[in-house]
């Protein structure tokens, strides 16, 4: 990992924790807003950090394509879709694994150039995310907040729901978790973040864009 790419993610480790401080005291001040996590919703998190890592750069990788300078080549295509293709096709993810997926993308597939781009793409993102919660809190601060949204958790996009595909609410009709999910985000390798919702959905139409190359 380069010099450049530790700091960058070091700035964004560090720019969420700000957001959650944030987050907390407005909360304390308006006594509104959304419960806290419970130990065992910090523990579930932390368990499921692997698969929300991988989630997040499986996300942005069809971004490296909107620019000729970081876009793959038809060798790094050939590399990534049976990796992609398994990832898709599997029944869970497991947190090991997902740490292997994400091991081999940005160690043996992308180049320092790419990487750049991915660390940059995901600083924008936080800060787009930082945006609608000031937002979003203001909002609700103004009393204008409505009840039964999905919790919300900074460094986590959109929320747990929008981590799981969805715009706050996870895969499946009618605000419905699929088989094999369960309570705030599933049990850590009981579930796979790409099988349904958007993130499936991008995960599909980047797998045709590589395998064109």
């Amino acid at each position: 990992m380069t010099k450049t790419r530790t700091t960058l993610i070091l700035t964004a480790l560090a720019f969420t924790t700000l957001a959650l401080g944030a987050a907390s005291a407005q909360t304390a001040a308006t006594g509104q807003g959304q419960r806290q996590m419970t130990p065992e919703m910090q523990a579930r998190m932390k368990a499921m950090q692997p698969v929300t890592d991988l989630a997040q750069t499986v996300r942005l990788l069809p971004d490296l394509e909107k620019n000729k300078a970081t876009a793959l080549t038809r060798a790094q295509a050939k590399q990534l879709l049976p990796l992609l293709t398994t990832i898709q096709k599997a029944s869970s993810v497991q947190p090991n694994d997902a740490k292997k997926y994400l091991t081999q993308i940005e160690d043996k597939i992308l180049t320092g150039k790419q990487l750049t781009a991915m660390d940059d793409l995901q600083l924008k993102a936080e800060q787009e995310r930082e945006a609608r919660r000031t937002q979003a809190q203001r909002t609700q601060a103004q009393g204008g907040g409505t009840q039964g949204q999905g919790q919300r958790v900074p460094g986590l996009p959109g929320g747990l729901g929008g981590f799981l595909g969805g715009q706050g609410q996870r895969p499946g009709s009618a605000g419905q978790a699929p088989a094999g999910q369960s309570g705030q985000g599933g049990q850590p390798g009981t579930f796979n973040p790409f099988k349904q919702g958007r993130l499936a959905e991008q995960l599909t139409a980047y797998i045709k864009v590589l395998q064109k190359k």
